[in-house]
């Protein structure tokens, strides 16, 4: 039994009160979520912490509503959704799932009106977003990108970066709103590029992967002792967000469920007809991008994304797990400028 009420309810009453528009989102701002897996759970009750009205949601898999703060509509429609609130926050794993929430009769384009907002978490295609923004401006409404950067983790406690990507002055009317999740609103610019943003961090990242998979294995084949070389590199020229968060979850033997390698390499297929578009060689990325392919075909679609360095284990025979890891969690800030991490459940 769902803790919402299915879609017959009536909302006119509750959606439109205190509607503010541009003049900034504040908790009398209501907000409907479209995609309720991870990121959208996390979001709906980070906002419900901070007080914000989640007044409707959908999601085509029911089961997922049991994950959202009480209180919350359960709604037959993206187009719903749109219609009953102020501001529309999506999470969509692929540029398919956000298209099919977006067009149509039932989507989302078609339950907005003037001055709603649409917040975009997924990571998904540049040119896409771009054409949906343009749709939107058609009735007076608005699409901000929103790419998100930290790990699940740290969402859950209001601590990843957002990007936005388009009009500023509506970047800026919503960040009371993205407040309530991250710890850093960072205004790329207009619409299109802050998914680029993402999309190049993700090809670095998983560049890092690789790279540290393949040092911890030579760490562990010359006796180096592991948790001290993690910590050696730690305060090393060496050293990286990666290096800081994925290290502890190959030495737990994790690799980080929370992210998949099918979506991992979805975001690598978009850097890729990125570099295509513009043309720009992509050596070392191309190489990534296969490594990361391999990784998926060997240990299938839902193996965690930090898995390349598991694939090594597995070839040459040798485990990278250690102990001391096993109530390891992460805080991470922007300091100056940088994010920076801080280590839980360690002894040092």
């Amino acid at each position: 039994m769902f803790r919402c009420v299915r879609a017959c309810v009536h909302l006119s009453r509750c959606t439109r009160v205190g509607r503010r528009g541009l003049h900034g989102a504040s908790q009398a701002t209501t907000v409907g979520v479209v995609g309720c897996g991870n990121v959208g759970a996390a979001v709906s009750h980070n906002l419900h912490r901070q007080g914000f009205r989640v007044v409707g949601a959908y999601d085509p898999d029911p089961a997922r509503y049991a994950d959202l703060p009480p209180g919350v509509t359960c709604l037959a429609t993206p187009r719903k959704v749109a219609e009953a609130a102020d501001v529309i926050v999506t999470g969509l794993p692929r540029p398919p799932n956000v298209k099919e929430a977006a067009e149509g009769p039932d989507g989302i384009l078609a339950g907005l009106s003037k001055d709603k907002v649409w917040i975009d978490h997924s990571t998904t295609d540049s040119d896409q977003t771009m054409v949906y923004s343009e749709e939107a401006q058609k009735v007076g409404a608005y699409v901000l990108e929103a790419p998100i950067t930290g790990g699940l983790a740290s969402l859950k406690k209001g601590q990843m970066v957002v990007h936005l990507g388009g009009d500023k002055r509506v970047a800026d009317a919503m960040t009371p709103l993205l407040n309530a999740s991250y710890s850093k609103v960072f205004y790329v610019g207009e619409i299109g590029t802050a998914m680029m943003v993402k999309v190049i961090s993700n090809m670095l990242a998983c560049v890092h992967i690789i790279a540290m998979g393949e040092v911890l294995m030579l760490g562990k084949r010359a006796q180096l002792d592991l948790k001290t070389l993690w910590q050696a590199i730690r305060v090393s020229a060496g050293n990286s967000f990666v290096w800081e968060t994925g290290a502890p979850l190959v030495f737990t033997g994790s690799y980080d469920p929370g992210f998949t390698m099918a979506l991992q390499n979805k975001d690598l297929q978009l850097g890729y007809d990125m570099a295509r578009k513009y043309e720009v060689p992509m050596d070392m990325h191309l190489l990534a991008l296969a490594i990361y392919r391999r990784t998926q075909y060997q240990l299938g679609d839902d193996a965690g994304c930090y898995s390349p360095p598991r694939t090594y284990e597995l070839a040459l025979g040798e485990s990278l797990n250690i102990r001391d890891f096993e109530n390891w969690t992460y805080d991470s800030e922007v300091y100056k400028g940088s994010l920076v991490v801080g280590h839980n459940g360690l002894e040092e």
